[in-house]
């Protein structure tokens, strides 16, 4: 029979876990104490959460969340931490990319499961906002197209007229 401590905990971690769009899940041996902490500070930077849960209520609380068990079961294996994103799930794989002590075991991407090579690819899409300043950029070469064009039409039409003013004469 559960005791009421771990049921409440359960309760609260599917709170926090119902809440992400991404949860990668880790394996923290061989991370130093001071290296979680720089770790955590970058992801509350990037509204993001590092939780360290023990497996069987970490399994307990994705089965209960609808998460497929066999995909899940996996991930808790050995030492687990689990990275939650809050928004942008591009931006905390980047950051547990990045660290080389860390150990990425897989995660749920907005619903979907990703293996650790999977996540390794996410973590090269670019941010948001380089996204944002890449189609900018391309809306920038789209109206210098536009411009060209325009041009090339106004040498044509005044091309046409001169020819129609001297057909007139």
């Amino acid at each position: 029979m559960p005791s009421q401590k771990n049921i409440s905990y359960l309760e609260k971690t599917k709170e926090k876990l119902k809440e992400s769009t991404a949860l990668y899940f880790t394996d923290f041996t061989g991370l130093s104490v001071k290296s979680l902490e720089k770790l955590r500070t970058e992801l509350k930077k990037n509204n993001g959460n590092y939780v360290v849960l023990k497996n069987t209520l970490g399994f307990l609380a994705l089965k209960d969340l609808g998460y497929d068990e066999n995909e899940t079961k996996q991930l808790f294996v050995g030492p687990t931490g689990i990275v939650i994103a809050f928004e942008d799930p591009i931006a905390l794989a980047k950051i547990i990319a990045s660290h080389k002590d860390l150990k990425i075991k897989g995660s749920f991407i907005e619903g979907k499961y990703y293996t650790r090579d999977g996540v390794i690819e996410f973590s090269r899409i670019p941010s948001k906002d380089a996204l944002y300043a890449q189609l900018v950029g391309s809306l920038n070469v789209l109206g210098n197209l536009v411009g060209a064009c325009e041009g090339i039409l106004r040498s044509l039409i005044s091309t046409v007229e001169a020819l129609k003013k001297k057909e007139a004469k």
